[in-house]
């Protein structure tokens, strides 16, 4: 597992990162023209993020990769409808809304028939690729979340391009095997922070969360199962250019060991919680942020990135490529979101997010190009890398 060269890895990161200097506009040059780079060269890209002066050197760097990755026949986005099953939360993340410690958020669990609802809610709207999304819910078990994938599974039906995955706690083998027989085909996990100190400064008071090789090996334990992983960071956390680099440098693990990687990246960074701004000095500025995705694309090309509707449209739309996850409509990112079974309210929220309408944003997408694929997902984990 990941756990076993972590240390490796995070030292190679460490040294890289103290002695990397922002490149000039010619050594940026030289470093999109090479066919793959190493941890050393992407953490040197990485570094304009951190100067909000080095425009020409993002510049050049935002051209190459929109050129490559942009195409002028046609592009696609791929959509997957999150499903927030439960806001209930044994853990403190002190940035999230579902934080144990939040006695003001509106909480809900969904029923088997609600959850059949939302189901049917997100399917209306075309949505053939279904995210159940958790909180640590003490009251989650195995026989109750092998129910639910074998609920959804059967409601996107075995039509090409359906699918269900998974966003939950980390889960043992024994259970990732349940999951798959149930017929699930992946699941999504960001990281929060592979920095292992500024991990447990945020999860120290969290009784499931705290338990950092756990989490880090979640992936490990899925991809062995035979499930396909989404892996990212949540920036915001820790030094950006630490997160990306350690990501990439799992991601080539993943390669390595599985013979695929991640089929996105995710791109989540810290966002008001409960309608209230985050005061953390660790906020990632949109000029670092932006240059994170560029990298990560460079990295990893195989891979979409997801982006985020934590972020504003015109953010998502400056930098969506080829083959990347949009996700316009998260349910108000709380169970009942897409048919109220809940208030709309800030209170029963994870964190703010811009929802939007199908109409306007198919508009705004095609006037670039872009067309959202509703049906995208193989039906097997083997060559899910080509999805990109």
């Amino acid at each position: 597992m990941f756990s076993a060269v972590y240390g490796e890895k995070s030292a190679e990161v460490r040294g890289i990162l103290q002695g990397v200097q922002c490149p000039s506009v010619g050594r940026v040059e030289e470093l999109v023209a090479q066919p793959q780079l190493g941890l050393a060269e992407l953490g040197e890209l990485l570094e304009i993020g951190r100067y909000e002066a080095a425009i020409e050197q993002f510049e050049l760097l935002r051209s190459y990769v929109m050129q490559r990755w942009r195409n002028a026949a046609g592009s696609r986005v791929r959509y997957v409808a999150p499903i927030y099953v439960s806001s209930f939360c044994v853990d403190a993340c002190p940035y999230c809304n579902f934080s144990a410690t939040r006695k003001d958020t509106v909480r809900h669990r969904l029923t088997t028939e609600e959850l059949g609802i939302e189901i049917e809610a997100a399917m209306a709207r075309d949505a053939r690729v279904i995210e159940l999304v958790y909180a640590t819910d003490p009251e989650l078990d195995q026989k109750m979340l092998v129910q639910h994938i074998s609920q959804a599974v059967e409601a996107v039906g075995d039509r090409e391009g359906a699918g269900v995955l998974l966003c939950t706690e980390y889960q043992t083998s024994e259970m990732y095997e349940a999951l798959r027989a149930a017929g699930l085909q992946g699941i999504v996990q960001w990281d929060e922070t592979l920095h292992e100190e500024a991990y447990m400064r945020w999860h120290a008071a969290s009784p499931r969360k705290k338990e950092f090789k756990l989490r880090m090996d979640n992936h490990d334990r899925a991809m062995a199962a035979g499930l396909d992983v989404a892996a990212g960071a949540l920036f915001g956390l820790a030094d950006f250019r630490f997160d990306g680099l350690m990501q990439i440098a799992r991601a080539r693990y993943f390669k390595a060991e599985y013979g695929r990687g991640p089929f996105v990246m995710g791109t989540a960074r810290l966002k008001p919680i409960n309608g209230k701004e985050l005061k953390f000095s660790t906020i990632v500025s949109d000029h670092a942020y932006e240059t994170a995705l560029l990298v990560y694309k460079l990295a990893v090309p195989e891979a979409g990135r997801w982006l985020q509707t934590r972020e504003t449209f015109a953010m998502n739309l400056r930098n969506v490529l080829d083959g990347d996850v949009y996700t316009y409509r998260c349910g108000e990112v709380q169970p009942g979101g897409y048919t109220q079974i809940q208030s709309k309210s800030d209170a029963g929220a994870q964190f703010g997010v811009n929802e939007l309408e199908r109409g306007f944003v198919e508009g705004e997408l095609g006037k670039q190009g872009f067309t959202i694929d509703y049906e995208w997902m193989p039906g097997t984990a083997v060559g899910r890398e080509a999805l990109a």
